[in-house]
């Protein structure tokens, strides 16, 4: 059977504001100004650790048959059910879906379906912030795809280790992994892995500043995308365009695109994806001078975030808030917010969140209240 190929989609984190910062899908290393934030990092040393009870009471069954006797339609459901995990932003239950169906595949040696699953770990281990056990999986991926010779899921192992290049720094070695994928998808003819290779070097570009290449580049994979029929990476790719609008100071046009992403966000149901485009939206707003219409947003990015449990994104959009009750004199709420985003870094092991909050603590608590309300 064919595993459909939903590979590569890192999504935004939240940003401090300290200076504002921009959430987007393409991924940083830095705080540098406007420099774009990593997905939220979450514990996931545990979940390696543990297969939880419940799931594996689920399927323990389903494992222990002879693969050869499972359906088509079983298989289906599995990957129907790890997929729309992930794309709701549900990762910890996907990543335990893609572990079962690769025990499956693993007892029936089926490697090509091993290759894909991997890519399917990988991606979901990088949108969680484990990244050396990302690239660890996708070595192994990128072994059985090249003995195979399966190109196109070769071209995806390379993108997401593209991707994994550009979250640490390496900008270089990230386009050239991004090129090598274009190339492959241009040799094949495959039109998702050509529109995702193209978004990569978009977000390359926007990391080095090149923000007309990165127009470029995005604009060709959104067409792809149209073509495609893919509305959650078009919504990728319309979020990233906003951010590169945000970052050149043209506010009316991010949001346009933000907005056009979030409408699409919503109705596929990406909790994850529709939690951190608000947060985007939040923070255009402030950028504009529109503080109340920052916090309107930020409280429905919280909603999101917490229905998730995405602790890093919620902890850095709390400092956000907490940021503009401070510059409003609501020093109550500023402690409030900061307070909370201090217990989250603490849990989730964010320094940089954690230094900042208790920074913006140390500060509020020495002014008188002036707001209350």
């Amino acid at each position: 059977m064919y595993f459909r190929s939903h590979y590569f989609r890192y999504l935004s984190a939240i940003a401090l504001f300290f200076p504002l910062e921009l959430s987007y899908g393409g991924t940083s290393h830095t705080w540098a100004q406007n420099s774009p934030m990593f997905a939220p990092y979450q514990n996931t040393k545990a979940i390696h650790q543990q297969w939880h009870k419940k799931e594996l009471e689920k399927t323990t069954n389903f494992l222990t048959q002879n693969t050869t006797e499972l359906s088509e339609e079983d298989l289906n459901k599995l990957q129907e059910k790890a997929q729309k995990n992930y794309r709701q932003g549900l990762f910890q239950e996907a990543l335990k879906d893609y572990q079962n169906l690769l025990e499956i595949y693993q007892k029936s040696s089926n490697q090509k379906e091993i290759g894909k699953t991997l890519n399917a770990i990988a991606e979901v281990l990088t949108e969680m912030g484990n990244h050396e056990q990302a690239k660890e999986t996708l070595n192994q991926a990128l072994k059985i795809n090249k003995l195979l010779g399966g190109l196109v899921e070769e071209g995806n192992t390379i993108n997401l280790m593209g991707i994994i290049e550009r979250i640490e720094g390496r900008y270089s070695q990230a386009m050239s992994l991004h090129l090598q994928a274009l190339d492959i998808a241009k040799k094949t003819g495959d039109r998702p892995l050509l529109a995702e290779s193209l978004h990569n070097i978009g977000a390359t570009y926007t990391q080095l500043g090149q923000y007309a290449k990165a127009l470029e580049y995005y604009q060709q994979a959104r067409s792809v995308r149209n073509e495609v029929g893919d509305q959650r990476d078009l919504g990728r790719t319309l979020n990233n365009m906003g951010a590169v609008y945000y970052n050149m100071g043209e506010y009316a046009k991010a949001l346009e695109f933000y907005n056009e992403a979030l409408a699409i966000r919503r109705e596929i149901g990406d909790r994850a994806g529709t939690g951190r485009l608000l947060n985007n939206i939040g923070l255009t707003y402030r950028k504009l001078g529109q503080d109340t219409a920052a916090l309107a947003f930020f409280k429905q990015a919280i909603i999101m975030l917490e229905a998730i449990g995405d602790k890093t994104s919620l902890g850095r959009l709390l400092n956000n808030m907490g940021a503009i009750y401070e510059s409003q004199g609501q020093y109550p709420k500023a402690l409030e917010s900061y307070q909370r985003a201090l217990q989250l870094a603490k849990e989730t092991g964010d320094k940089t969140s954690e230094q900042k909050a208790a920074e913006s603590l140390e500060r509020v608590s020495n002014k008188p209240s002036k707001k209350n309300n």
